[in-house]
């Protein structure tokens, strides 16, 4: 958590009293997902970011980022193909998905980033929680994969997906 204190502190340092738009070095970053009733583990890359952050008001600090459907891959070419189909992600119609932060709080030693999670032009309410650890941000959530229109499940605890965001910190 100190690393992370420094982080934002760091952030700080390089900007202005009005606040700047920092653009993320994210080539190294990646997505990562597990998709348990299936047993389904997969990463995504393509990730694009920006932290926007006014040093006087953190409250109205906002973290925006993207990533692109295509770069999915779990292991297996044909399994890939077919979760890029309209039956799951559609990544012609929808080539990415997307998070804006729209506040950043913290909470019994605990960051968490607040906003809305797009997928498949579905929006819902997502909170991650956030830490570092050896030079990473690490965003981790939960979600269901049927509020946004992928792998509907009659029972919604079987869609279950836990998602972790990996960007490196330089």
């Amino acid at each position: 958590m100190k690393n992370l204190i420094a982080f934002v502190a760091l952030i700080f340092i390089g900007t202005t009293a009005f606040g700047q738009t920092i653009s993320v070095d994210t080539e190294g970053a990646t997505v990562s997902f597990n998709y348990v009733s299936e047993k389904t583990k997969g990463t995504l890359t393509g990730v694009k970011a920006q932290i926007n952050i006014d040093p006087s008001n953190l409250a109205a600090a906002t973290v925006s980022g993207s990533v692109d459907i295509n770069t999915l891959s779990t292991g297996n070419k044909m399994r890939d193909n077919h979760l890029k189909t309209d039956e799951f992600f559609d990544a012609e119609k929808f080539p990415k998905m997307s998070f804006t932060a729209t506040e950043i709080i913290k909470e019994d030693d605990v960051y968490k980033a607040i906003g809305k999670l797009t997928i498949k032009d579905i929006t819902k309410d997502v909170t991650f929680k956030v830490t570092e650890n050896d030079g990473m941000l690490i965003f981790k959530t939960m979600i269901y994969s049927s509020d946004f229109g992928v792998a509907i499940k009659k029972d919604r605890d079987k869609s279950k997906v836990y998602i972790s965001m990996k960007i490196p910190v330089k």
